[in-house]
Parts: structure tokens; C-alpha cells; sequence
């Protein structure tokens, strides 16, 4: 059942999002959704090296510039964000901005989004007593760790410029 949390970024959020302990990201996605032209969600999926908090009420993330999912945040400007974790979920939603964007992010695009609204999501003993969030999204990559890290380090060193 989802509470509100008002329209800052919790602590476990900024220490999510803040580019610093990567290496326990690697393989973890965000589900993202945005609004699409007939106003159907469109969701997509970033992985942590593609987000950002700059503080409790602004992230950057990159899009791949071409994508339906960056020429939503264009027209639209609204993006949830699902950060999935063991026994809770957040949904961050917020109002993005295009960004010029910097060499470094070659072919992507960067939006600053601010955040409007933060929802938790877990299960209630007293509703739900056997339920249980076990894992957020995940995936393989076939590149090395030390050079998707490398790559997630520039990107968001981009961002936060």
C-alpha cells in the first residue's frame, strides 16, 4: 500500500541516486515512465549510471536522445521514477527539463527533473501479511564491470556539470 512522503527525496533515495557506491548498483535498473503522445504510460528502463541527485529536490538522468522516451519528456515533462529494492518501492514523480547536453554524453540526452511527489510502497502486516517486495529489477550486461563503471562515472560526472 503506497504512503506519501511529500515532494523531497528521502535519505535511502539521495544515498540510491548520489553516484557513490556503484559498484553495488551494477546490475540494478529503474523503471521510468513518462507520457506518451496518445496518454498511454511509456516505460523504459535506466540503470543507475543514468541517474542522478543533485539534492532532495532535483535529479538529471540521460535518455538516449532519439528515443520515445526522451521525446516524451520533451512534449510532456512528466516522469515517475520506480526505484524497486528488497521489502519497499518508491515512485518519484516529477517535472523534467531538457538540458543542453554535454560532449561527454555523446547521442544522449540530459533532462533536470524536479521532484513533485514521493510514494513508498510496501506491504502492511495488518493487509497484506504474507507479502513481501524480494528484489527490484535486474540485469546482465556482456561488458566488463570495470568499464560499465568507468562509463557510469563519466555519464554521471556529466550530469551533475
Amino acid at each position: 500500500m503506497s504512503r506519501e512522503l511529500g515532494n523531497e527525496l528521502p535519505a535511502l533515495l539521495l544515498s540510491l541516486l548520489d553516484g557513490r557506491d556503484l559498484p553495488s548498483r551494477i546490475g540494478k535498473a529503474i523503471l521510468i515512465a513518462t507520457v506518451d503522445s496518445q496518454g498511454w504510460a511509456h516505460p523504459a528502463l535506466l540503470s543507475y549510471g543514468e541517474v542522478v541527485a543533485l539534492d532532495e529536490h532535483r535529479l538529471r538522468l540521460a535518455t538516449h536522445g532519439g528515443s520515445r522516451t526522451s521525446s516524451n519528456l520533451r512534449r510532456s515533462g512528466r516522469l515517475t521514477l520506480c526505484l524497486i529494492e528488497a521489502g519497499v518501492a518508491y515512485y518519484v514523480k516529477a517535472r523534467a527539463v531538457e538540458q543542453q547536453s554535454a560532449p561527454e554524453l555523446a547521442g544522449l540526452a540530459r533532462f533536470e527533473a524536479t521532484v513533485e511527489q514521493v510514494l513508498a510502497d510496501q506491504a502492511r502486516e495488518d493487509v497484506e501479511p504474507s507479502a513481501r517486495i524480494t528484489s527490484g529489477i535486474e540485469f546482465k550486461t556482456r561488458q566488463l564491470e570495470s568499464e560499465q563503471l568507468a562509463a557510469w562515472a563519466a555519464t554521471l560526472k556529466a550530469l551533475r556539470a
